[in-house]
């Protein structure tokens, strides 16, 4: 009675190569006949197509995985029909699939990519002299006022994507016109707040939380206000969670699962593996808390008989108490990706137990034990802010395989 929320990068995949004992850790999930005899998905702050993530696992770890049970960092954004047929500035990547051919997978139709902003107005994109017109050319002045933006990953040129988002905030969409900051400011839907991520170089690279990071301070510096996200999506945040849970729900059903207590997400990254599944499941704790005190009202109001009406002697009718599909979420971090332990037994499940006096490293660099509990580098986004509670992981284990053979050991399976 259990499903699990795997990550990908620094857990199954360092860039494309396989990570040891990966394979062989997702081998343990199948049946003699190949099939998942757990429900299992795979969440990864990564970008692209969900169909060439679910390839690309599948032909580096030999186990068939499928679509269905991908969710990337954008995923989500499915669900905001309400900026689908809205004019959408799209940043982000160009890999596995590009930034336009993800959003149009979404649901997005009106979509308005960097370069179709350059070509519209020729002149904002200024720091590569090798781009410049080389004639005199005019502004496009039919084209559609920017209705959103929407932030899909660290994109190729930082310097054109910041310049040109800016713009188009200063100016209301309209970045032909004259900077205005009064009013309200633009929505901006935002993915994958990972400031780091580890490929494979023996250090994290920046990731697209490093971009937002740029983004912030350089609006903040020229409007003197904080950018504000309409949305902020992947983990950690808990919609891309809840997304995640109703995948792990059709699949599990699909198996003849019709309940299950507890997903394990597993994760390498403190600030959003772990942080995202410590704050879902205080969720799923007040969802579950919530329908408590509803079944313990309908079993007051069965409790006394009701007097006959003028009408009917029936009972009033009230909708059915339900028990949510799982009622617990727990959190293991692996050792083989962004986070590093300080401790010379890498194995040791619980590092960081009730009896230890080392502090969590929510930074990718180990760090040593200290007596000052406060001095912590805070790697997370700027609107979740650090507490060590929320990084503080249920177990602490080497890699995905350990992972698994803990959780074997709990469900006693």
């Amino acid at each position: 009675k259990f499903g699990i929320m795997f990550d990908i990068d620094g857990v199954l995949l360092r860039g494309k190569t396989p990570i040891p004992g990966a394979a062989e850790a997702l081998k343990l999930l199948k049946n003699e006949e190949a099939e998942y005899d757990v429900p299992a998905v795979f969440c990864t702050n990564g970008f692209g197509l969900r169909e060439v993530k679910a390839a690309t696992l599948s032909e580096r770890l030999g186990v068939k995985v499928n679509p269905d049970q991908i969710v990337m960092s954008q995923t989500p954004l499915e669900m905001f029909h309400e900026f689908h047929d809205k004019w959408c500035l799209v940043s982000g990547p160009e890999h596995d699939g590009g930034s336009k051919k993800v959003a149009e997978s979404l649901g997005f139709t009106k979509i308005i990519t960097i370069e179709d902003l350059r070509e519209a107005y020729p002149y904002l994109d200024w720091v590569d002299r090798s781009r410049w017109p080389k004639k005199q050319v005019e502004d496009n002045e039919s084209f559609p006022a920017i209705e959103a933006i929407v932030l899909l990953g660290e994109p190729i040129r930082w310097e054109t994507n910041l310049q040109l988002i800016i713009d188009v905030l200063v100016t209301q969409g309209k970045p032909n016109q004259p900077p205005c900051i009064e009013g309200e400011q633009l929505p901006v839907l935002a993915v994958n707040m990972d400031l780091q991520w580890m490929a494979k170089a023996n250090i994290p690279r920046f990731g697209h939380g490093a971009f937002l990071v740029c983004l912030e301070n350089l609006y903040k510096k020229i409007c003197g206000e904080d950018l504000v996200y309409t949305a902020l999506v992947g983990k950690p945040s808990e919609i891309t969670y809840e997304y995640s849970q109703k995948l792990i729900e059709e699949i599990a059903t699909g198996l003849n699962m019709p309940h299950l207590d507890t997903v394990y997400a597993i994760g390498d990254n403190p600030l959003t593996d772990i942080y995202g599944a410590n704050m879902f499941n205080k969720f799923l704790g007040k969802k579950r808390r919530e329908i408590e005190r509803k079944k313990r009202e309908f079993e007051t109001i069965h409790s006394f008989p009701l007097l006959p009406t003028r009408r009917h002697n029936q009972r009033p009718r009230h909708k059915k108490v339900t028990h949510p599909f799982f009622v617990l979420c727990t959190s293991v971090l692996v050792c083989t990706g962004v986070y590093k332990p300080v401790t010379e037994n890498a194995n040791q499940d619980d590092v960081f137990g009730e009896n230890s006096d080392m502090e969590p490293s929510i930074s990718p660099l180990a760090r040593r034990p200290s007596t000052r509990r406060d001095s912590v580098l805070d790697h997370g986004h700027r609107d979740l802010p650090y507490t060590e509670e929320m990084t503080r992981a249920d177990h602490v284990v080497h890699d995905v395989k350990n992972a698994l053979e803990k959780i074997f050991q709990i469900e006693n399976w």
